[in-house]
């Protein structure tokens, strides 16, 4: 397992939530490997379905220092014996720290699976 540290600035004229909520939807890219890597099978009919990642709710701490970003995303896998498509939808408690006008999420990659 590794960790992957993601910080951005606040926007002060906006809640802490709403920047959080904006930031993940528009930066997938930086979100979507991690959240992958509890799924990834070394398998290439797996993959992270773009555009699929949700910010379903923001928990503050009564500081306002931390909290959680629960969010949902979707993991596509394609079918090649009947040529479908399928995409299953999971959630996951992305922990953050507020400090210094930065948000802060240390993402964990896990390593690749096999199934036998």
């Amino acid at each position: 397992m590794t960790t992957q540290s993601v910080s951005f600035d606040i926007n002060t004229e906006v809640s802490v939530a709403e920047n959080i909520i904006e930031y993940l939807q528009g930066h997938e890219n930086e979100f979507s490997s991690a959240l992958f890597s509890k799924h990834d099978q070394q398998d290439l009919r797996y993959q992270f379905a773009t555009g699929s990642l949700n910010v379903d709710m923001v928990e503050l701490s009564p500081d306002s220092k931390s909290g959680y970003a629960t969010v949902s995303y979707g993991i596509h896998f394609f079918w090649p014996c009947n040529n479908q498509d399928e995409i299953d939808t999971y959630n996951e408690k992305l922990h953050f720290t507020v400090d210094n006008g930065k948000v802060c999420f240390d993402l964990v990659h896990h390593e690749p699976w096999i199934v036998l």
